[in-house]
């Protein structure tokens, strides 16, 4: 039944895609200097966040995605201490990474300073106040800055929770082999680097593959993997990628879990990784082809799905 209070709006996905989605009431709206930020309550979903019109993230199941960003990553390094996150947003992979034991200090490095204020006031179920936690700092400033002052060998793993790097959009040079570069150096021997890398389809995967090409510039050992999330009614695909080749874990999973995680996972477990890790044939023949790295200042094909309406 469709409510005639209810507002809708249009998940652009493509041409000829629309996800439509309604809302019962905003509790939140921001313009920020960096993008539109709202969070909503949907019928279906509950509280809901939405950015420059795209679903951003839901209560029912935002614990696919970040369980996803952070723990096949962290399980990968053999004594993960110290974590840089680019990105970062509303809090919700702060807390996946504060659940490993080995973990002494977390560097978060998001622009939004508004947008983040905004979350850690609506959105305690997806920080948990771990902003809070003793082992954060929380830096407000441009992430490329902040790696080209790290010092070499400062962090064990980085995760990148950022926005896609479309074609001369702001996250570009946060994608590119020069900032890759930069990462390969402030990691240590054993260094790991985690992404979200964008939609994972038949027709929707140059953007993932394109993460993936560069990122190996650095991480030579990288992985794919994807999981569905409702919210966005879609496959989100991540990168896991190591300095080192990846150790065998897949089988270890649960193993792994118990000695070095406190606290609930809701996905990820061993057959939730094997289902991740699984990607069928026609995807895998696609993540086959070669394409050219992302840099600084070239464009490149690929353009924001905004630019299809």
């Amino acid at each position: 039944m469709i409510e005639k209070n209810w507002i809708w709006f249009h998940d652009h996905f493509g041409k000829g895609e629309e996800h439509h989605h309604a809302i019962t009431r905003f509790i939140a709206q921001v313009d920020t200097p960096f993008q539109h930020v709202e969070i909503g309550i949907s019928p279906y979903f509950g509280k809901i966040i939405l950015i420059d019109g795209d679903v951003q993230s839901s209560i029912v199941d935002e614990h696919v995605y970040h369980e996803l960003i952070v723990h096949p990553g962290l399980l990968s390094h053999p004594n993960p201490k110290s974590v840089l996150i680019l990105g970062g947003g509303e809090g919700a992979t702060l807390r996946e990474i504060l659940k490993h034991k080995t973990v002494e200090r977390v560097v978060m490095c998001d622009i939004d300073r508004q947008a983040v204020d905004l979350y850690k006031t609506h959105l305690p179920e997806w920080h948990q106040n771990s902003f809070y936690d003793p082992r954060v700092e929380l830096i407000h400033g441009d992430a490329r800055a902040y790696l080209e002052k790290a010092s070499d060998g400062e962090f064990d793993v980085i995760i990148s929770d950022l926005t896609e790097p479309y074609s001369g959009g702001p996250a570009q040079r946060l994608f590119s082999v020069e900032c890759f570069a930069e990462m390969k150096r402030v990691t240590g021997p054993d260094g790991v680097y985690s992404a979200q890398a964008s939609l994972l389809r038949l027709k929707t995967y140059e953007m993932h593959l394109a993460i993936k090409s560069t990122c190996e510039t650095a991480f030579p050992h990288a992985r794919s993997c994807a999981g569905y999330v409702q919210a966005y009614d879609t496959p989100w695909s991540f990168i896991i990628a190591t300095k080192k080749p990846i150790p065998p874990i897949d089988d270890k999973i649960d193993e792994l879990i118990a000695q070095r995680i406190s606290g609930e996972l809701k996905f990820y477990d061993r057959e939730g990784h094997r289902h991740a890790f699984s990607l069928p044939k026609d995807i895998r023949t696609l993540l086959s082809k070669k394409t050219e790295p992302i840099t600084d200042n070239k464009p490149f094909s690929l353009e924001s799905k905004s630019s299809d309406m």
